[in-house]
Order: structure tokens, then sequence, then C-alpha cells
């Protein structure tokens, strides 16, 4: 899920539910949560978008515990103070973790050799390379041994430190940052002494927090972050931190927000099951992972900025009477009241296609000939017209035969019977238009419409000798396609159900289009559409284990870097989630599953040949040039990194040649 996206979404649909800091209105806090990690990329990053910035190690670790110490004065936390850095991640993050450290690193060496070409002198000294902001590389041994002297000489010598519990968990304990501080909130509320009014407030960058917080169920919890700018104001902003803003953003806040927004099923007693808003702040959390997140791409054609998340809140108060119970019952996922759900979602692939059937329709319209139809349908095998079709027809064709005029020379018009049925009507307006006829609807004495063909007027018709021999041809055309259609009557049942069976074969055609553009295979394909629906409800399933319980499954990845269609995800539903526990990776195997080869300087030497070296049997895992999928994104960082997937056993059979 986009980070500034979603945040601007909240603070657009739920106005007042972030605070900016004065020093004299903060609450209370008993206790101060620290992910790390967007700390340490706010230090390290800070003007570093020159190539040619440099910064010490001394001098960022300084702006790390000077940003550590002002957050704590901000707040000052009563009972704890926990700080959480990332450690190795689970598999199902290392592959998002993956895609931005080999995007980073190219990012990174374009931008020197466009300061190179340009002849800007570059330092001797190497850049900073920020994807040693990683489990197990030296940059991170080092800072957790400053970190551990900082806290004790805090502890030792700061009077607002001492009454304190402090706690540090580092890189070297495996886990998310935020995971680890969700972890350790919930073994707490697991203790019978735990005080139920805890005022609990988390700093991190991380949209993921916002659920994290809201799926604790506490009444007091807030969010602590940077202001977010949006646009070329953020460029302007001072980085220098006395003059950074902070906001909280009060997660009660968005509780009442969202009870108002979901009122009317507790008001109008649509349910036949109890109102719980805590259920349906669960299925909200459910719902928020089709727009994607950290762990699995977004659904087609679902996307924050362009109303998703409201769009899905007015699909769900009209589907939830029908569910009979809650679809995310306390983090396990009700398949078939999911199903219903996902069947009511899938609307919004049918409007997706219809736009771009009608784009695809009127584009194709600017370059038929005139003996066509304005129309994108593929032609059938036998053009069928009904036996009343045929007798338009036969009096239309009489009609152009003949010409007939009246006694100043103009064309006398056709006027047609206010019976006929909308469909012949309609027959009448493309065979009218084929044929390079006028037709108007007319209104008669007894007030009763009826459709006018008249021949162009000599005045309407002046081109030249040669264009007219076209004009004649093209006509000839057409009336020899309709004299020699097949004769058939059809009902209007008929015609209804051709019409909806030819709708779902383009509806079909359309989204086999998307998998064959995606994956490189087609609907026709049902064992990989099996294996790609239950790998993605699966998916679900694992995201939600993990946010309400804890790691379900440490090897557990989803394996594509696209979502099935929402329509197609019923087929998965049978999906195994009996997850098996596994063990994380070690840190320097996710250092080799997570880094490109451009960043091997902070990778252990002797993994360097596996990298770079063409007989490495891995070598496949580290490509030099890449694909960007913008996939229907705005911004070039949201695309999606084609890179291969890690193969565990591959890498870890290599890696122990070099141990």
């Amino acid at each position: 899920m986009g980070v500034p996206k979603f945040f601007r979404w909240l603070s657009e649909r739920y106005p007042a539910i972030s605070q900016l800091i004065a020093e004299n209105r903060i609450p209370e806090f008993d206790c101060l949560y620290l992910d790390m990690n967007g700390i340490i990329h706010n230090c390290t990053h800070k003007d570093s978008d020159s190539p040619t910035f440099r910064m010490t190690e001394d001098k960022m670790f300084i702006a790390i515990f000077n940003y550590i110490e002002h957050l704590f004065g901000k707040i000052k936390p009563k009972r704890l103070f926990f700080m959480a850095i990332d450690g190795v991640a689970p598999r199902a993050k290392m592959n998002q973790q993956r895609a931005r450290r080999f995007r980073t690193a190219l990012d990174a060496e374009l931008a020197k050799e466009k300061a190179i070409k340009e002849g800007v002198e570059m330092p001797k000294e190497d850049a900073f390379d920020s994807n040693c902001i990683t489990p197990g590389t030296e940059f991170m041994a080092k800072l957790t041994k400053q970190l551990k002297y900082f806290i004790n000489k805090k502890v030792s010598e700061d009077a607002e430190w001492q009454g304190v519990e402090v706690v540090l968990s580092g890189h070297e304990v495996p886990g998310e940052g935020e995971h680890k501080i969700m972890e350790y909130i919930r073994q707490a509320k697991a203790q019978p002494e735990y005080d139920p009014n805890m005022r609990h407030c988390l700093y991190g960058l991380d949209a993921d927090l916002i659920m994290l917080g809201l799926l604790s169920h506490d009444p007091h919890f807030c969010l602590l972050r940077e202001e977010v700018t949006f646009g070329r104001q953020s460029q302007k902003k001072s980085k220098e931190l006395e003059h950074q803003n902070f906001y909280l953003l009060h997660l009660c806040i968005v509780r009442e927000y969202l009870e108002l927004e979901f009122q009317e099923l507790k008001l109008d007693g649509a349910l036949q099951f109890p109102f719980d808003m805590e259920r349906i702040i669960d299925d909200f959390i459910l719902m928020a992972f089709f727009v994607g997140n950290d762990f699995l791409p977004n659904l087609p054609n679902l996307h924050i900025n362009e109303g998703a998340l409201a769009w899905m809140f007015k699909v769900y108060k009209d589907v939830l009477p029908k569910l009979g119970g809650y679809v995310n019952e306390h983090g396990t996922i009700n398949m078939e009241r999911l199903r219903t759900l996902l069947a009511a979602l899938s609307d919004v692939e049918f409007r997706f296609f219809e736009a771009e059937y009608s784009d695809a329709r009127w584009l194709k319209s600017k370059t038929l000939d005139g003996d066509q139809t304005p129309t994108l349908p593929e032609k059938p095998n036998v053009f069928t017209i009904t036996p009343a079709q045929k007798h338009i027809f036969n009096r239309i064709k009489k009609y152009v035969t003949h010409r007939p005029m009246d006694e100043a020379g103009q064309p006398v018009p056709l006027d047609l019977s206010p019976s006929l049925p909308a469909r012949d009507r309609k027959f009448v307006e493309q065979l009218a238009d084929s044929l390079h006829l006028k037709w108007s609807s007319v209104l008669n004495q007894h007030e009763e419409r009826f459709l006018r063909v008249q021949l162009p007027t000599n005045n309407d018709d002046d081109d030249e000798d040669d264009d007219d021999d076209e004009s004649q041809i093209a006509i000839l055309r057409v009336l020899k396609k309709y004299e020699n259609a097949k004769v058939k009557e059809v009902t209007a049942e008929d015609a209804q159900m051709a019409a909806e069976k030819k709708y779902e074969k383009k509806f079909q055609d359309w989204k086999d289009k998307y998998y064959k553009g995606k994956f490189g295979w087609g609907l026709e394909n049902t064992e990989e559409m099996r294996k790609l629906t239950e790998n993605y409800v699966q998916g679900l399933q694992w995201v939600l284990f993990y946010y309400y319980r804890g790691v379900a499954s440490w090897p557990w990845f989803y394996r594509y870097h696209y979502a099935p269609m929402i329509s197609d995800i019923h087929l998965g539903l049978g999906a195994d989630v009996d997850f098996k526990l596994g063990q994380p990776f070690f840190p320097f195997q996710q250092l080799m599953g997570v880094l490109p080869d451009r960043s091997k300087k902070i990778v252990p030497v002797a993994f360097h040949g596996l990298m770079t070296t063409p007989d490495s049997p891995i070598i496949d895992f580290y490509p030099r040039d890449f694909e960007l999928d913008m996939n229907g994104k705005k911004m070039e960082w949201e695309a999606v990194v084609k890179i291969p997937f890690i193969d565990e056993e591959r890498l870890l059979k290599a890696m122990a040649t070099k141990e």
C-alpha cells in the first residue's frame, strides 16, 4: 500500500484525525515505540539526493541519536520506551525488499553516470549505499553497538530516562520492527496485570502501522510521524530536525469516523446478527489488503487514488447483510463470506472493461469504411437478419435504387411505420449510416414518432465524379451484404441472450489479454490459474495471521509480480492455509537474497563471486538490467520491478560452498 497515498486518503476522508504537535498540547503517553528503520532512513538520506553528497558514519550515528532524543523529549513516555530495528524479514517481505534495493542501486548508478557525463567532479570516497540498512551488514552491526552505548549513557545520566523501562530489539533479532513492537504489545495484553487504558504512541513511516494500531483494538493509540507533504511543496520543506513538524494521528478518531461510516448498518436493522464495530474494523483491515501491501500486489483496477477504498466501503455495506456474519473472524478468513464479497467487488472489472471497450470502439469507428457499421464486435460467421428486417431492407433498397424526386427535383423521403420495435429501428439507423442516407426521428399528426430516411440533396453532395464512383461502389457492397444475409427470426429473448453471450465473450477476451500480458498464459491454462489464485488466497490469510498472531510461516511468499483478477479469486478459495512455521534466513542469507550485485561491497567477500561470475549457479538471481512495469500506477517509484524470485534451496546450496 503506498504510504503517501494512504495517509492522503485518510486525511482527506477523515479530517481532524491528525494533530500538529505543539509542546503544550501533547497528551500523556505511557509507552513510546520507535520503528527505528524510519529514523535511520531519515538520518542517512538527508541531503543525499546529490550523487556528490557524502556523510561519515559517525555523523549519521549522531543524527540518529539526536532524532531518538528529540522524539523521547516530545512524547516523554511514563512507563516504556521500546526501540525496534528490522531484523531478518519473512520471505514474503523479502521480495519487496529485493525489488526496492535493486531499484535503489540502479538509480544511484544512473545518477552517478549522469553527473560524470555533465562534468561534475565526484568525491574520492565511495558514496553511502543505503542498501546497507539491511540486517547482517557491518553498518548495522556498528549502529547496534553504538545504540547500546547511547542508551546506557542516557539511562545513567538523564533523569527522564531513569524512571522508564528501555528496550532495544536490534537487527540480530528476526522480524520487522513494527511487528516486533506489536508482538510485545500482544504479549503484554495477555498478562493479567495489563492496564487496558494504557496510552500507546507508535512512531513509524509505514502505512501498515495504521492497520496494526487499529487491530490492537486499544482505545488509546496514536501514531507519531513527520508532517506529510505532497507535490512541489515537499521539496521546499527544511530538512533540519528543529524545523520538522510532527503529527499525532489519533486512531481513536479514525475508529469514530469508521463507526459513522457504517452506522447505517446499525440504525436500519439490516443485519440479522449483532452489529459489532470491532468486527467491522477487522473487515476493513482485510479489504485494505486488496489495494496492496508489503506482501501482496494490489488487485487489478483497485487504486487508492482512484477511490477504491470508498467504493469498497459502499459495496461492503450492501453485501454485509447477506453474509450472515463477518468475513474476518479474529484473524481467520471465512472463505464462503469472502466469496460473496469478491463477487460483489468484481463489478469494478466490468466498469473498466466497458470503459476500455468503449474507447477502442470509438477509435476503430474513426477508421471504418463506409460499408461497415461503427461497432467493435467481431464479425459473426453468418450475417443474420429477421424477416421483418429483410422487408425493411427491400423497401430501402428500392428507395435507393429508384431515387424518387418531387417536382422541384428534391429527394422524396421514405417514412417508416411508428410501430417499429427498438431492434428494427436500430437496424434502420445502422443501414442508413452505411448507405450514407440521412435519418431522423419525426413526430406525426398523432404525436407518434417514426423514422424518416432521406437521400442526400444536391446541395449536400458536391463531390467530384471520382468520389461519386467510389460512393456507388461502397453502396453496392452494402446492398450485396444485406441481400446475401441469412433470414432468421430472432425473439427478444434470443436477442438478449445473444447480446449477453457476445458481451461475456468480449469480457473473457479482455481478461485473457491481462493474463497473457502479465503471466504469459491465458484463461485456458486452468492449472496455472489454480496455482495463482490459491497462492493469492494463501497470501490474504498469511498477512492476516501475521497482523493478528505473528509469523505463520517464515518461508512462505507470494510467487508472482501481479495479482489475479477479482472475478477469478474464487477459484483459489480451497487453498491450503495450514502454514508450516519453518525458520527465518540467517542475516547473510537475507543479504544474498535481497541485494543486487551493484551492492556487493556490503556483502562478505566470500560471496562476491556468486553474484558476479558467469559460471555462478545462481547468477540469474542478479540481473543487471530489468523491466519496470507501471501497471496502471502514476508515480515511477510505484513501478513493478520484474526481477526473478529467489529459489531458497538453490541459494542456500550455493552459499554453503562458500561458508
